[in-house]
């Protein structure tokens, strides 16, 4: 085992891949059939988290691999081995696809504990028409001009004074009858000849070669007023200056640290519960710790997201109760916060959207009389939870209850591997160990996950508040 497929992110595991995995563990087709349904459905967040089970499943076989081939290890694991992988596949199968991280984060599995994470930025990769070298597309273009020969140009800012502004275009040639010069209301053009038009406007003229551009306005523009040109370059004799753009993957190096957790139970119970009950209780208890690895893991990442949200007092909702129409239609409201909140992220990134909500417990119960919520079926939650979705099913609101009751946080997961906010990187989901059997008639087992938790982009999450809030 041990195959360089297995770090890869589940959105470029192809179908080849996915067949060797399935191949080299031939009994999963057979044991795990609601799996195959996933990976040939025709719904892509099934077919990914299928595909990222199957990775988690295949990686924690290759640890288990590697344990047995310790020495030290080699005369346990040859008597528990052919058991002890069964049951960790199944605890993975069952742990794994149920954690709330599958909605909030981009899961990247490592093939060793000191491994790397894929962080995908795209940049302009060389200085020309207005944008520099290394910036990152969408967050640092206002314009909305990518693949473009149209150059918005800040000419100057008024001081209240001044008349006349002058300064340099580049790129150049300017294509003639292409330049516009705005401040405020004021609005020129050039004629084609070289000099520029408009009411408002005493004087003006353009250097379509040199990009030389000197306007004079009639009356001082307002002060703090900026002073505009917006232009068209011959790009056909200015190649150097065509926009390029560069797909930067980066490589950061984590480390995924532990979280064990031991079990005990006495050999008494152990008899009574199989007599009386036919109860095995190593499995119950393996599944029960199981779950409350995976609670810990769930909330890990959400004190990690709301603590780096940004906090918008316009995002905060009173919902104090109406006088002259119902509660529930007060409540409904909030929808709007979500499409403000939606309006931010792409403010500041010039990208996104919204993928999920967290909420703490009373507003969650607003958030599930917007319209359009379609409640999920969920009984005797544990910790974090999904509570049903919004928009069609494309926004999954989570219910914390460890969070602030009257707090809560929307984001967008991100585009492509490595887009994402956080990166959970997952080296082995669940390790088992075998069971220790003392001659004191307590009986031992250790569980532990390893994983390594990175923020890449912070500016995808927004944070508000509920105030005044009554059951």
């Amino acid at each position: 085992m041990g195959q360089s497929y297995l770090n890869e992110a589940p959105e470029v595991l192809t179908e080849k891949r996915v067949s060797r995995i399935l191949n080299e563990n031939a009994g999963w087709k057979d044991k795990y059939p609601t799996l195959l349904e996933m990976l040939d459905c025709n719904n892509p967040a099934l077919e990914r988290r299928a595909k990222t089970t199957l990775m988690a499943m295949q990686n924690q076989a290759t640890f288990l691999e590697g344990l047995k081939m310790d020495p030290q290890l080699e005369a346990t694991f040859t008597a528990a081995l052919g058991q002890l992988v069964p049951k960790v596949i199944d605890l993975v199968r069952i742990f794994y696809p149920n954690l709330v991280a599958n909605e909030l984060v981009d899961i990247q599995p490592m093939d060793r504990q000191n491994g790397e994470v894929f962080i995908v930025k795209p940049v302009y990769s060389q200085t020309a028409s207005g944008v520099t070298a290394g910036q990152q597309i969408f967050s640092n273009v206002t314009d909305g001009t990518y693949a473009s020969t149209t150059v918005n140009v800040a000419l100057a800012t008024a001081n209240g004074t001044l008349t006349t502004f002058a300064g340099t275009l580049s790129p150049t040639p300017v294509v003639t009858s292409s330049v516009t010069v705005t401040a405020a209301a004021i609005r020129g053009v050039d004629n084609g000849a070289g000099s520029i038009t408009g009411t408002g406007i005493s004087a003006g003229t353009i250097n379509y070669n040199t990009g030389a551009i000197s306007v004079t306005f009639s009356v001082a523009p307002v002060n703090t007023t900026p002073v505009s040109v917006v232009y068209t370059y011959d790009y056909e004799n200015a190649a150097t200056s065509i926009r390029e753009l560069e797909l930067q993957l980066s490589l950061l190096p984590v480390t995924a640290t532990p979280h064990p957790l031991r079990i005990k139970w006495s050999t008494q119970a152990q008899l009574a519960a199989a007599a009386h009950l036919d109860l095995d209780i190593p499995d119950t208890l393996s599944n029960l710790v199981a779950s409350f690895i995976r609670q810990e893991r769930d909330i890990t990442l959400i004190n990690l997201i709301v603590n780096n949200a940004t906090a918008d007092t316009n995002l905060n909702f009173d919902a104090t109760a109406p006088t002259n129409y119902s509660r529930i239609a007060k409540y409904a409201e909030i929808e709007l916060k979500l499409n403000f909140g939606e309006s931010q992220i792409q403010a500041a990134l010039g990208r996104g959207g919204v993928s999920w909500i967290l909420a703490g417990n009373n507003g969650s119960d607003i958030w599930r009389n917007v319209n359009g919520f379609v409640p999920s079926d969920v009984v005797a939650p544990i910790g974090p939870h999904k509570i049903g979705t919004l928009r069609d099913g494309t926004v999954a609101v989570i219910k914390v209850p460890t969070m602030n009751t009257n707090t809560y946080v929307i984001g967008f997961k991100g585009y492509v591997v490595g887009d994402a906010a956080t990166i959970l990187a997952e080296w082995v989901p669940l390790y088992a160990s075998p069971i220790f059997n003392s001659y004191d008639l307590n009986n031992y087992q250790g569980l532990m996950s390893l994983y390594a938790i990175v923020l890449n982009q912070a500016l995808y999450y927004r944070k508000g508040t509920i105030s005044n809030y009554t059951a």
